[in-house]
């Protein structure tokens, strides 16, 4: 491959997510990148091609020329590391691993049977429940069905493959429910949560060492994603989630998503991605982006990470990007 700046892919630029990691990689100064993008959407429609040096269109990730596609950009930008963010491609860049690696590309990304466990709720809440970790109860429509042990209102219903809070339902009595579990496409019913909600970034390398843990109280969310977020130090959280990574074999960048009601912690999702409010990470020290360049780079990492900064707060604002359609 030629000599110059580190060629990077970011996938879904036209999601917050994917802007937060271009800018996360364009602020740093330590290696020089050239930034690939790419999105189902044209360039000109989405915000995020702003934020790179070439965007390539691509098929959606169910697409069977959707893989195919993103090597052959691989080799036509001689990429090095990609950072897949959207979680409909997560298990289809798994799965092709290998191939990207024959390429000479390290795609930042657990295996498949962890991410295909992830990205579904139930399946999660198995995961936790089976390793003895804090979880709130979780069903399957069928198994409320005749239940002689009825959970209780209020409770919560959701697609077991959902995102970004799109089709959640807070429910109050066996009328809304039912309401609910018609609405949902493939839903799962979860015991409500109260109390703080927090969203742990967690960093690992290859072998799933952990390298870094950074707790955020979610102070105000709109359709999934934190418009004001403060960095905390919890210690029970952060060794619960860094173990978390660890027993998932974790490989880059994963968020996982918590309440806390008094001392009482409980772990309702696991996105093994990076996080839309990556941005506050940063600012408290822990640039994950750049950390998992290096380490894709053999580049040694100079300091402790753990040793971020608490108590930084983040308030988020509207910014416009123009663009003129060719």
């Amino acid at each position: 491959m030629s000599a110059g700046p580190v060629a990077v892919l970011i996938t879904g630029m036209g999601s917050t997510t994917a802007i937060s990691v271009a800018k996360a990689l364009r602020q740093q100064m330590e290696l020089p990148v050239r930034l690939i993008g790419t999105d189902i959407h044209q360039g000109w429609e989405i915000a995020g091609s702003t934020f790179c040096d070439r965007f390539h269109q691509v098929p959606t990730a169910d697409d069977p020329e959707y893989l195919s596609t993103v090597l052959g950009i691989c080799e036509q930008e001689e990429i090095r590391v990609l950072f897949p963010i959207i979680d409909a491609e997560l298990e289809v860049v798994a799965r092709g691993e290998p191939r990207f690696r024959e390429r000479g590309v390290l795609p930042w990304i657990a295996r498949p049977e962890t991410v295909a466990a992830c990205n579904d709720k139930y399946r999660t809440y198995e995961f936790l429940e089976r390793n003895g970790f804090p979880t709130p109860r979780t069903w399957l429509p069928e198994q409320l069905a005749g239940q002689q042990d009825h959970p209780g209102f209020p409770l919560i219903v959701k697609p077991v493959d959902g995102v970004s809070s799109r089709d959640v339902f807070y429910v109050e009595n066996e009328l809304e429910l039912s309401a609910a579990l018609r609405k949902v496409r493939s839903p799962v019913v979860q015991e409500y949560l109260r109390g703080i909600e927090y969203t742990v970034d967690v960093v690992t390398d290859q072998e799933s060492r952990v390298l870094a843990v950074v707790p955020r109280e979610r102070m105000q969310v709109k359709a999934g994603l934190s418009y004001k977020a403060r960095t905390v130090r919890q210690p029970r959280l952060t060794e619960l989630a860094g173990e978390i990574a660890r027993r998932l074999e974790m490989r880059g960048h994963c968020n996982i998503q918590c309440r806390i009601d008094g001392e009482q912690i409980r772990f309702f999702e696991i996105n093994p991605r990076f996080s839309g409010t990556l941005p506050l990470t940063v600012a408290a020290g822990v640039n994950s982006p750049l950390i998992l360049l290096k380490l894709a780079l053999g580049i040694p990492l100079e300091r402790d990470y753990f040793d971020f900064e608490p108590g930084v707060f983040m308030a988020r604002y509207w910014e416009e990007a123009f663009s003129r359609p060719v």
